[in-house]
């Protein structure tokens, strides 16, 4: 009895090079390219692999032993931290906090750990972790005036 050929089948012969639900905008791409050079470990070489070196998931997943799914997850997690305002904020703006503040901004927001991770981590409290987060979210909404209470250190005399 012959086997019965499907019509979906045809795509497992075809490369995974093709996949036309997933264009990039090509300044968007080089610009989480660029964002990613502030990641650390797995999380850099995930973006990088998708986003400059051009492969699906599905490759990257094959290459880890891993789920493609679990690959795409993590893809758009890391993904929705590049592209939040306080990533950027925090890289552009770390060398003026104290070395406690830099190191609670890159745990929290350029590594994605959590406020108890990040206390684990550095040592510190959890309430203190959560000052200095609350401390750089103020900071990012403060508008940049001269007049506001919270930039006068920043007028020059």
């Amino acid at each position: 009895m012959p086997s019965k050929v499907y019509q979906a089948d045809w795509l497992d012969q075809v490369s995974d090079g093709i996949d036309f639900r997933r264009t990039h905008n090509s300044a968007l791409t080089d610009s989480i390219v660029t964002r990613a050079q502030h990641l650390a470990g797995q999380d850099r070489d995930l973006v990088l692999a998708m986003y400059r070196d051009g492969h699906s998931a599905a490759q990257i997943a094959r290459l880890g032993n891993q789920d493609p799914r679990q690959v795409r997850r993590r893809i758009r997690r890391v993904l929705s931290r590049l592209t939040d305002p306080t990533f950027i904020f925090v890289i552009t703006n770390q060398s003026n906090w104290s070395t406690t503040r830099r190191k609670v901004a890159q745990s929290l927001f350029q590594a994605g750990r959590s406020i108890r991770q990040t206390a684990n981590d550095h040592n510190l409290k959890i309430h203190q972790v959560r000052r200095h987060r609350t401390a750089i979210i103020e900071q990012l909404n403060t508008p940049l005036t001269t007049n506001s209470p919270n930039r006068n250190w920043q007028t020059v005399k």
